[in-house]
């Protein structure tokens, strides 16, 4: 029988079985390209990691196949895949190193393209309906700055997103850990009210994509530092434009970088004046802008610095009236916030005074900051309740963009809290109890190599369930709580000698590592198990080669 194998019964009965059907060549193409990209961004990171590498490279295993939450430093200890004693555990953190600069370049040279699956991929195509080949020939014939101007307001569907957020690492018992600060945090313990704990704060960028889902492709990383968070964001987002640059991953717009209200939307403006990067910062209530003055030839008097009033104000306040808005833009009846009105007022200034914050000592006068002041209003939250405030955003960047755009990106910003909520219950971002910020910093960046791993192995891994857990709709993206738990099974086999040996090191096969590539690609596209020991190891893979061709 060439296409059927005999199975014994009890009894002595025999009955064909029929062996799995050949798979379709392109799901193995994806399959073998997917494990490829996987085991190609684990050697580049094993060379970021430049002391104690094997031991902080198996530790960063040991997080993503530990089958717990990580809750504990030490019981990682206990995970096979971190082949030490507890002791060389603290050592690496307390003695090794990671390349930041290599490691940030990595992530953002592989990341970005990734956060969209299939499923926003397939939305994306439904929602682009725009003919790029019609749009370049009718501006053929128009000037280059307002061509460039049409270009970046048609880039919606393709341009990168990310956002810049920070997040506590609580260490209020450490007494003698040093860098220590009071970092906003819900679990208050001095007097519930100012909701701060000591411990350590860390900025994040993330990757965003364009449908919401709770992944988002953690980028960047630096611990932030009294009085220099907008110095510091500054800097985050010009190494950001670098790193894009260099990986040729710029996309065919200028980046939106996303913040919450914490930040100084007018210090930002001017400390990236000129960088090829749209801004979108949420405003506090009771932020003020002015349009440019009126003026006529033959007017008298000292020429107006300010125009037209325009106030971040409550819904319910009567007494603040703006002008009527350069653009509005009305969507009735959306899922989940009902009807959606945004309006916006165009090339607008904020009031900035040179004795305080950034503009302290400002060289010369003052600038003008010209952008944009979107106001979104919304039936009802996605859980019904009534919206207690209006949204303000400030847009600034290269050209003008939709208000559609704006609106849905400022939202795909909660991707990354749901980001730093998994890192932080599943992977353990702040699990760790070490003394130095240093040993937090590598502690840090190892989760994001993690995290990292997770979404890169989401293609190759099914959403498995147990039999009492509700079945999602089909066509919903995998989460990364149901990634980590199924991922397990390819991350597994990449820590063998498959992917843990450096391409160029002594003693590495390609020739038997692109066999077991291929052969476990072809087990997981036909639903053969997987999930056993031998699969763990290159002989493991060869075996099966050879029993399933």
């Amino acid at each position: 029988m060439d296409h059927h194998v005999l199975t014994a019964l009890p009894g002595g009965q025999r009955l064909p079985l029929m062996a799995p059907a050949t798979p379709d060549p392109g799901q193995v193409a994806g399959a073998v390209a997917g494990y490829l990209a996987l085991r190609e961004f684990r050697a580049r990171l094993y060379r970021c990691l430049t002391a104690r590498s094997d031991a902080l490279f198996e530790l960063t295993d040991a997080i993503l196949c530990a089958d717990h939450a990580v809750t504990s430093l030490v019981q990682l200890s206990l995970v096979p895949e971190f082949r030490r004693g507890h002791g060389a555990l603290y050592d690496a953190l307390a003695a090794g190193d990671i390349d930041e600069e290599a490691l940030a370049a990595l992530l953002t040279g592989t990341l970005p393209q990734l956060i969209d699956g299939p499923e926003a991929l397939a939305w994306v195509s439904g929602h682009d309906t725009i003919d790029y080949d019609l749009l370049e020939q009718a501006l053929a014939q128009v000037p280059a700055a307002q061509a460039a101007q049409v270009r970046e307001a048609c880039a919606q569907w393709t341009r990168l997103r990310f956002a810049i957020d920070a997040t506590p690492y609580p260490r209020p018992d450490a007494e003698c850990s040093p860098g220590r600060g009071h970092v906003h945090h819900d679990a208050c313990r001095c007097d519930s009210t100012r909701k701060t704990i000591p411990g350590w704060e860390y900025q994040f960028v993330a990757a965003l994509g364009h449908l919401r889902t709770a992944w988002a492709a953690l980028v960047d990383v630096e611990r932030t530092t009294p009085a220099t968070r907008t110095r510091q964001t500054a800097r985050q987002v010009k190494n950001l434009l670098r790193r894009l640059q260099a990986a040729g991953n710029g996309g065919a717009g200028a980046p939106l970088v996303i913040m919450d209200a914490g930040y100084s939307a007018a210090a930002l403006t001017a400390a990236l004046a000129g960088q090829d990067v749209h801004l979108l910062i949420r405003l506090a209530s009771g932020s003020v802008f002015y349009a440019d003055p009126v003026t006529w030839p033959g007017k008298n008097g000292r020429p107006g610095k300010h125009g037209t009033r325009v106030a971040c104000h409550k819904a319910d306040d009567p007494d603040q009236a703006n002008p009527e808005p350069d653009e509005s833009l009305t969507l009735p009846g959306t899922p989940l916030y009902g009807t959606v009105r945004a309006d916006a007022w165009h090339q607008v200034h904020p009031l900035i005074h040179g004795d305080r914050g950034w503009f302290a000592g400002w060289d010369g006068d003052l600038p003008v900051l010209p952008g944009t002041v979107l106001r979104v209003q919304v039936d009802h939250l996605p859980d019904g309740r009534k919206p207690h405030k209006t949204m303000w955003l400030w847009h600034a960047g290269p050209a003008p963009l939709s208000c559609d755009e704006l609106w849905r990106a400022y939202l795909a910003r909660f991707d990354e809290e749901h980001a730093f909520k998994f890192v932080k219950s599943t992977l353990g971002l702040t699990a760790a109890k070490v003394r130095t910020p240093a040993q937090a910093d590598r502690w840090v960046r190892l989760v994001m190599a993690a995290f990292a791993q997770l979404l890169l192995a989401r293609p190759l891994a099914a959403d498995l369930r147990r039999p009492w857990e509700t079945r999602p709709p089909a066509g919903r993206p995998l989460s990364p709580g149901h990634g980590s738990a199924v991922s397990a099974v390819p991350l597994r086999n990449t820590t063998g000698t498959v992917l843990r040996t450096v391409p160029d090191a002594p003693g590495s096969c390609g020739q038997a590592e692109h066999h077991a590539c291929s052969c476990w690609a072809w087990a997981v596209t036909t639903g053969v198990n997987t999930d056993g020991p031998c699969w763990l190891t290159v002989a493991g893979f060869m075996a099966a080669h050879a029993s399933l061709h």
